[in-house]
């Protein structure tokens, strides 16, 4: 009877959440299928388009990590800052000059990425089950399980590709799960 009365608080309190931001919902969840049939349209341009971004996110760090070095004066921690922002330098460069190769290796990291996210949103929807949309976010955590695991079968080194259409195919199902959670918030 207990568990039963919580079951119902957090399926109200989630309720009267959504339905105050469903805006929001609705507006990420647009933005979502934006993405997600841009990516599929021109899946290779999304999967280096996404690696570029990151090399130079990290090449940023770097010489932001190197002005920081010698903005201390007699700090202890020089030699060590000035590795960490080499290491970042190095990396970013490598995947701006070696773009293919830091696609390869970032798919590997997306792979962990819809493991993990899977793995969050079909223990969120148990956990919020039977509220409305748990169904829908149950589905999108298992495909993101699926997506995860085609990845880590080897499938990026043989279509490079397949980074840019999985993560549409992600960001599809993610985008039509928050409309269709805002749409029934607001009709309770």
């Amino acid at each position: 009877m207990e568990i039963r009365r919580y079951e119902v608080r957090v399926e109200s309190n989630l309720i009267n959440d959504i339905k105050h931001h469903t805006r929001w919902f609705k507006g990420l969840g647009i933005v979502f299928l934006v993405l997600g049939i841009a990516a599929i349209a021109f899946p290779f341009v999304a999967a280096l388009s996404l690696e570029i971004a990151i090399g130079i996110l990290f090449v940023i760090a770097g010489v932001a990590q190197a002005v920081q070095s010698f903005s201390v004066p007699r700090w202890g921690g020089l030699l060590l800052s000035l590795g960490l922002a080499a290491l970042a330098l190095i990396i970013g460069l490598l995947m701006l000059f070696y773009p293919l190769a830091g696609v390869i290796t970032l798919t590997g990291l997306v792979a962990a990425f819809f493991l993990i996210a899977g793995t969050f949103k079909t223990a969120f929807a148990l956990q919020v089950k039977p509220a409305i949309g748990w169904g829908l976010l149950l589905t999108g955590g298992l495909l993101s399980l699926v997506l995860g695991l085609l990845i880590l079968f080897q499938l990026a080194e043989v279509y490079p590709w397949i980074l840019g259409l999985l993560l549409g195919i992600d960001f599809i199902f993610t985008g039509i799960w928050m409309i269709a959670l805002a749409s029934r918030a607001r009709r309770l």
